[in-house]
């Protein structure tokens, strides 16, 4: 099985698991952020990645609404808020990956550093825009709540907004001096460090999820 189709299955597997969430109504928020972590940190954790595991997560969500019947809007902003907890996650992951790259300045270019940065504070802009982009294709009812919801998110702020925000800033702060010294690299290497990167960021998040699943798991037994 190659890795374009490993991808897909996993996307398929997350959206029908969103539905099923969504559907039998329980906790949909943590639910929803759990299936988000799990699928994320599978392969690579980069915005191509994010993207597509955020649309098969509210492509689930939004069928399962429909077959249910269930309150449009309230599921729907339970099911982002998982989302938005889930890739806040990926943000803090990301910064440790970012770290652990700048450990090893000689082999990754300044090139490799700025652009995991700027992959960090696009993430707000990419759960949004998605969210936007679901609302294009779904039926009348989950469009009107998608897009009222994105637009209140956009005014608001988002979680993951605010995780990106904070981490880009204090990755800058602390590597601007490596990223000032570091040498300029080929594309080939530029798609190689970044794939480096993006693998490891996928391996925090999977600690990370692991961490947040136990708080949640002493939360309901407490």
């Amino acid at each position: 099985m190659n890795e374009q189709t490993n991808q897909e299955n996993v996307n398929q597997k997350t959206e029908e698991a969103a539905r099923a969430a969504v559907e039998d109504g329980d906790d949909i928020r943590e639910a929803v952020r759990n299936i988000t972590l799990k699928a994320l940190s599978e392969g690579q954790l980069d915005l191509r990645r994010m993207r597509e595991v955020v649309q098969a997560v509210l492509r689930g969500a939004s069928v399962g609404i429909i077959m249910k019947g269930t309150e449009t809007k309230q599921a729907l902003k339970e099911a982002m808020a998982g989302v938005d907890e889930a890739l806040a996650a990926s943000a803090e992951a990301s910064k440790l990956a970012i770290q652990e790259a700048a450990g090893s300045i000689k082999n990754f270019s300044t090139q490799n550093l700025k652009q995991a940065i700027e992959d960090l504070r696009a993430l707000e802009d990419m759960f949004l825009d998605t969210v936007i982009s679901i609302a294009k294709t779904s039926n009348i009812t989950v469009k009107d709540s998608l897009n009222s919801l994105a637009q209140h998110a956009r005014t608001s702020g988002t979680l993951v907004g605010k995780a990106a925000a904070k981490a880009a800033g204090a990755l800058s702060s602390q590597l601007g001096q490596n990223m000032r010294e570091g040498v300029s690299a080929s594309a080939e290497s530029l798609l190689k460090a970044g794939a480096q990167i993006s693998q490891a960021a996928a391996g925090f998040l999977d600690g990370l999820a692991e961490a947040l699943n136990k708080t949640g798991n002493n939360k309901q037994e407490k």
